[in-house]
This record gives C-alpha cells, structure tokens and sequence, in this order.
C-alpha cells in the first residue's frame, strides 16, 4: 500500500487518518453531498454521545463520572460541555417562570362580600375610630422638603446614561408618595453624609434610581447573572468532594468531574420540574393540580436517591459512611451559596461603577 502526504499537515498518512492531526482522508472537493452526507454524520454522532451521556446518568449513577476517571471518554460528551448546557437551559426557563409584578396576585383587602348574614348578626359593635390631631411644624416640613430638593440634586450628578431622565419622570408623579421613598431615603442621606466617597455616592444613585423606575429589568439582569454562581459553587462541591472521600487514586479533577455530573444530572431534573404545569393560587385545587404537585415531590426524591447511589458507584465506600458523608457534605455545600451570590452581586455593581 502506498503511503500519501496529509494535505493538512504534511504528514505521512498510513491509513484512512492522519497519525499526526487526525484529519481523514474524504476529500470535499469531489461532491457537494459529500460535505453534507459527513456534516449530516458528525452531528448525528455528537447527539449521540449527549444521549449516551445523558442515559448513563439516569440509568447508571456515577458510572460515567468512573468512565472519565478511568480515562474512557470516547463515547461520551465532554463533562463541561453537558454541564454548561444543563445549566444555561435550567436557568433560562428559570428566568422565564419567574413571576413579574404583574403576574403576582393582587389581593383584596375588601371583605364585606364575604360576610354571611349570620356572621353580620352576631358581629359585636365596633366603636368609632378615634381621630388623633397631628401638629405638623411648617418650618420642619420646609427644611425637610429643602434638604430634599439638595439631596435629589447630588443624586441628579451621579447618574449616568438615561437615569436622569428616569429620575424626572419619577419626581414628576407626585401621587406616588410611597415609590419614592427609597429615592427620597438616598437622598436625604446624600445631603446629610457629604464624606461618604464619589464612586460609593454614584453606585447608590444610580441602582436606586433603576430598582425603583424598573424593578423588573434590574431582576432579569439578576437572573441573568445567576449562572456565575457555578463558578464558586461548583469547585466548592469538588473540594467538600476531596475532604470527605479523598482516597488513593482519585484526584481533584475526578472530584471536579464527578461534581459536573451530579449538578448536570440536577439541573436536568430541575428542568423537567420547571417544565411541568404549575397550579394558580386557586382556593380549590383540582386533581391534576394535585397530581403535579405529587410528581414534583417524587422527582426531588429521585434525584436525592440518585444522587446518593452515584457517591455509591464513584467511591465505593458501604452504605452508613456514603449516607452521613452525603448530609454532612451537603449541609457544608449550603456554606458556598453567601458567597457565590455575593459573587453575582458583586458583578452586578460593577456595571453601576
């Protein structure tokens, strides 16, 4: 057989692939179908090593976390590669599950429709309320409203972008007395506080004017950045992972790895129960409203029997020693959620800077 020169690299090529960078030997420029008939093949076998992955999860728990450890990865997808698309998804249509203000129920502080005939007869008598006279000093009321005006105009000089224009139309509806408290507090505090540093005074004036015009957005941006708590948490979980089952032969990157696959596998459970119907805040909740909240119950329990027969499969220690290490592992993990979302806030503040 006669040896050929890869044209990728320059290489001897032996065989069908390339010894050196691996490219084969199809060539594009003989068919247009040839290049579909292999883009048609590599996807078809990169979802087929998602759905090998994702199958060994579910039916095999901790046995794809033993393959990588044992260096068998061929077959199966890159562990960061699921981890970043279970993650993204879950917090995507966590997003859109949230509740807006205007989504959240009004409640109606009229009850006199509810009152029955009999519950009216039997109410005992209610005395008038009594009417205190409040004495409100003109001057203080004016200094007030003086130290007001300056601070609102220390704060106007903080802010940024669109913001003033926010600001204005805030202070131009005045019937919403109770709004502007938060503005009116920041204020208040920029006038009375003048040492307090520029950039300090500029993040207050500006946050406080987006959270208060557009709670909604500053919220989306919060969930947004949600995802950057993995970054803390989950080499958190991998380190717990080092202390509590540290043994021969299993490094950090076998706890990290097998840390990827137990969030993966959480999140995708997550995600199913995002994806199931969620009841209204009805009085009466019908049978399937029952039946879904039954089912969501079921996969929590799933995923923490699951979870606990993968620290089986991985780490092979009996069932008394998994079981307390599992809890106290977790109870040290809730230790890592302050501050990876204090990293979150963090980097949400620093766009106000």
């Amino acid at each position: 057989m006669s040896e050929v020169t890869c044209p990728n690299c320059g290489s001897v090529r032996p065989n069908v692939f390339c010894g050196y960078c691996g490219q084969n030997s199809r060539d594009y420029n003989d068919s247009f179908w040839t290049i579909v008939k292999d883009a048609i093949g590599e996807m078809f076998e990169l979802d087929g090593r998602v759905i090998r992955s994702i199958r060994s999860i579910f039916r095999h728990p901790g046995q794809l976390s033993l393959a990588f450890a044992e260096n068998r990865r061929a077959n199966f997808v890159n562990p960061f590669r699921l981890f970043m698309f279970t993650t993204i998804l879950w917090f995507f249509l966590f997003g859109l599950n949230f509740p807006t203000p205007g989504d959240r129920p009004e409640v109606d502080m009229d009850t006199s429709s509810v009152v029955s005939d009999e519950s009216e007869r039997e109410r005992p008598h209610v005395p008038a309320p009594v009417r205190i006279a409040v004495n409100i000093d003109p001057e203080a009321l004016k200094e007030s409203e003086s130290d007001f005006s300056e601070g609102i105009e220390i704060l106007r000089g903080h802010l940024e972008g669109d913001r003033a224009r926010k600001l204005n139309e805030m202070l131009a509806a005045n019937e919403e007395t109770q709004r502007l408290g938060p503005i009116r507090g920041i204020a208040h505090l920029l006038n009375a506080q003048p040492d307090i540093p520029q950039w300090l005074q500029r993040l207050m004036a500006n946050v406080v004017v987006d959270a208060v015009h557009s709670p909604q957005l500053l919220m989306n941006e919060l969930i947004d950045n949600l995802p950057l708590m993995m970054v803390v948490l989950l080499p958190w979980y991998a380190i717990l992972l080092m202390v509590f089952f540290g043994r021969k032969g299993k490094r950090f990157i076998h706890h990290l790895v097998f840390a990827i696959h137990v969030h993966s596998f959480s999140f995708i459970v997550l995600t199913i129960g995002l994806l199931t119907p969620a009841s209204g805040p009805s009085a009466e909740a019908s049978y399937w409203d029952t039946a879904w909240e039954f089912f969501d119950r079921l996969l929590f329990i799933a995923l923490m029997v699951h979870t606990y027969f993968a620290f089986r499969r991985f780490y092979g220690q009996a069932h008394f020693r998994t079981l307390v290490k599992y809890f106290s592992l977790g109870f040290f993990y809730l230790w890592g959620l302050a501050p990876a979302f204090s990293l979150v806030i963090v980097l949400l503040l620093t766009d106000y800077l």
